[in-house]
């Protein structure tokens, strides 16, 4: 079962950072139970963009050590980035890869926000995979680029200064495509998310466990478009050092975390 966690939480990050690359299925966890609630469908990042014009100067991400990136701040810089991807192709119906750094989180965090706003579906790459199953990925895909390192091809930074902060228009719909994930091992086999599917799922679990502006939320081993949960609500993302296991029950202690989600692949990890 997926865990929200409102109390201080003792145990490890997952030793395996590429977590965060193989749980980007929906299908790798069990579906919320169906609920009456019909929700009227939008976008995943429209809410995002809403949250940051009412609280530019909240915390959006807090990072090890205690720095605060605002809302504005966050917002900006993803639209700078969106608007150079957008030059490189980025748009709804393209796909853009996504290939790390994780062990920066607050640049992954940053390019899947931009990625999103561009209007493009991201799509996880894992630098460990083997060649011939990256190539299908990619073959599959045919990303009109890709982000991070440890891809051949890959940029490890776009240039995006001089682009406007605004939120960058497109044409997007709730039936376009947010994400392309895989699972681990095998033949790749793709699932497909659009962004009325991640809107609805993000609705229960906001229904289910109610998050606001005052929250820290410590998120572990999720899909990576559950990481915009938070800031669709007012809340701030805490952002952990994959490379430092022990440091979650640090982090709750320490930068006031209030609710901790963890899929279980994360908790088995940890053990």
């Amino acid at each position: 079962m997926e865990a929200v966690v409102r109390e201080a939480a003792r145990g490890a990050l997952p030793r395996d950072a590429r977590e965060l690359f193989r749980e980007e299925a929906l299908a790798a966890a069990p579906p919320l139970p169906r609920r009456t609630v019909t929700y009227p469908a939008t976008t995943l990042v429209g809410p995002v963009e809403a949250q940051a014009a009412r609280t530019p100067d909240a915390p959006a991400l807090v990072l090890a050590g205690g720095r605060a990136v605002t809302y504005g701040e966050l917002n900006a810089s993803a639209n700078r980035l969106a608007r150079a991807l957008a030059a490189r192709g980025a748009r709804p119906g393209a796909v853009v890869g996504l290939a790390g750094p994780p062990h920066r989180p607050a640049e992954l965090l940053t390019a899947l926000l931009a990625v999103v706003k561009s209007g493009a579906a991201y799509l996880p790459l894992d630098p460990a995979d083997a060649p011939g199953r990256r190539d299908r990925v990619l073959a599959e895909n045919a990303p009109v680029c890709v982000l991070g390192e440890g891809v051949p091809g890959a940029l490890a930074g776009l240039e995006a200064v001089g682009e406007l902060p605004t939120d960058p228009p497109r044409a997007l719909t709730p039936q376009h495509l947010l994400c392309v994930g895989y699972g681990p091992g095998g033949r790749p086999t793709a699932v497909r998310v659009t962004h009325a599917e991640a809107d609805r799922r993000v609705r229960e679990l906001q229904a289910e466990h109610p998050l606001g502006p005052g929250d820290r939320v410590l998120q572990l081993g999720l899909p990576l478009w559950e990481f915009l949960w938070p800031l669709r609500t007012g809340a701030a993302v805490v952002l952990a050092d994959p490379r430092r296991e022990g440091e979650v029950g640090a982090l709750v202690r320490e930068l006031g975390v209030t609710a901790v989600r963890v899929a279980p692949t994360a908790l088995l990890a940890g053990g």
